[in-house]
């Protein structure tokens, strides 16, 4: 049986190029200059035949080009490059590796220690029962770090009490929140505000929040969850579903750093817990100066008591 000068027994070559010459259109795509976004007129942006040409003079020296483990891919039958793409890791390893007060955990190992919990949405009512007075929040009302209530999509409160299964939605303030599917946010988190707690939300969104027993808040989580080394993860495990983005419980591999003691933690939360409830401030004086007004506003600011 002939095999490539390439072939390692037990392992795949696994090449993950951003590009292959072509754009999502079909024409041809040419590099572009950075730092002035001048398209070049006769070099095509074709980094899958580069890794190409290396292969064949047997130069696997590419940070989109690595061996992998056959058995590991075969056990989790994932066969998707980026997602063996070990190089995309890199820049959260480093950053741990800079900072010897924070430690790497995975949001699977924090949910196994009980630090925090993840759940899913309620679910989706269809578009003819979206009238009444509980809140529904799609994938679109996630976005800048909000939920953003969409008074023209309310349900009546019977259906919501349906989707919660008893009478509370289950939800919580500063409970954050991320599309898990369909959407190109995919692990960009939101915080649930004070007052939005009574809400429905659609199945395609992830709920996380820390416990009673974990060494850190909300705010510790969003700041952790929000680095650039913890949001290019989301590369690597969003693969296609026909054409819906998804997620699944690769998202449990996600990578956070854990701060190695309580004051630590605080220190670098602050500024999100400081933003947040400032908000939350100036919401309810917002609200108590309308209602004290002569004059009358239809005016929604998220409160969905």
């Amino acid at each position: 049986m002939y095999k490539p000068s390439w072939y390692q027994n037990g392992k795949i070559l696994i090449v993950n190029s951003a590009t292959c010459g072509i754009n999502k259109d079909g024409h041809e795509q040419y590099i572009v200059d950075p730092a002035t976004g001048v398209r070049s007129n006769d070099t095509i942006n074709d980094s899958l035949a580069e890794a190409c040409e290396q292969i064949r003079a047997g130069d696997y020296q590419r940070p989109d080009m690595g061996f992998y483990p056959e058995l590991d891919a075969i056990e989790k039958d994932i066969f998707v490059p980026k997602y063996h793409d070990r190089s995309i890791n890199a820049e959260i390893e480093n950053l741990i590796q800079e900072h010897q007060y924070l430690t790497p955990k995975s949001l699977g190992e924090l949910v196994d220690l009980g630090f925090i919990e993840v759940t899913n949405g309620h679910g989706s009512p269809s578009s003819d029962q979206r009238l009444g007075e509980i809140p529904y929040i799609k994938v679109s009302d996630l976005r800048a770090g909000s939920v953003n209530i969409n008074p023209t999509n309310m349900i009546p409160i019977s259906l919501a009490h349906q989707f919660w299964r008893g009478n509370e939605s289950g939800l919580r303030a500063y409970d954050l929140i991320s599309p898990e599917r369909a959407s190109k946010n995919i692990g960009e988190f939101c915080v649930l505000m004070p007052g939005q707690q009574n809400v429905v939300l659609t199945k395609e969104v992830i709920v996380v929040r820390a416990t009673t027993n974990a060494p850190f808040n909300q705010f510790y989580l969003m700041w952790a969850l929000s680095l650039s080394a913890v949001r290019k993860q989301w590369d690597r495990i969003v693969f296609m579903q026909t054409n819906r983005e998804d997620v699944g419980k690769r998202m449990l591999e996600i990578i956070i750093p854990v701060a190695v003691d309580t004051e630590t933690a605080i220190s670098f939360s602050e500024p999100f817990r400081t933003y947040y409830e400032s908000l939350e401030n100036a919401r309810n004086q917002f609200i108590t100066n309308i209602e004290r007004s002569a004059f009358r506003h239809h005016i929604h600011l998220g409160d969905s008591a």
